[in-house]
């Protein structure tokens, strides 16, 4: 055989690759063309999907819109009846004629010279 070289001996090993790996290679062109295509897949695909859930109605955002034309009703309603009261306590502080009307309503008084008729539907007694 030949000569031996100095230092530590190396023997070299010949490693071979399993069959079925040996024919995996793929061209550099090819992986960059699969990657880019992938790529445009995914893009697509979140394109397409982003705006479904951005324009979908979320139930929850309904329910509380109409939570809200309730509430605005509401809250028209309940100003109107403090409007109609602040002109009815206005009326009261202001008005005698108001007052006088509040206490024949409410209290039932009567002038001194006044006659009090009372209509109503009569009570049949057994």
């Amino acid at each position: 055989m030949g000569q031996k070289l100095p230092g530590p001996s190396r023997s070299v090993v010949s490693r071979e690759v399993p069959k079925p790996f040996a024919d995996m290679h793929v061209p550099p062109a090819a992986r960059r063309w699969t990657t880019r295509a992938a790529l445009a897949i995914v893009v697509a695909a979140v394109i397409g999907y982003l705006p479904g859930q951005v324009l979908r109605r979320d139930p929850r955002s309904a329910k509380l819109e109409a939570q809200l034309a309730e509430l605005d009703v509401e809250a028209k309603e309940l100003a109107a009846r403090n409007a109609e009261l602040a002109r009815e306590i206005d009326a009261l502080r202001n008005d005698v004629g108001a007052i006088e009307d509040r206490a024949r309503a409410d209290l039932g008084m009567v002038y001194p010279d006044e006659i009090v008729l009372r209509v109503g539907t009569p009570t049949v007694t057994p």
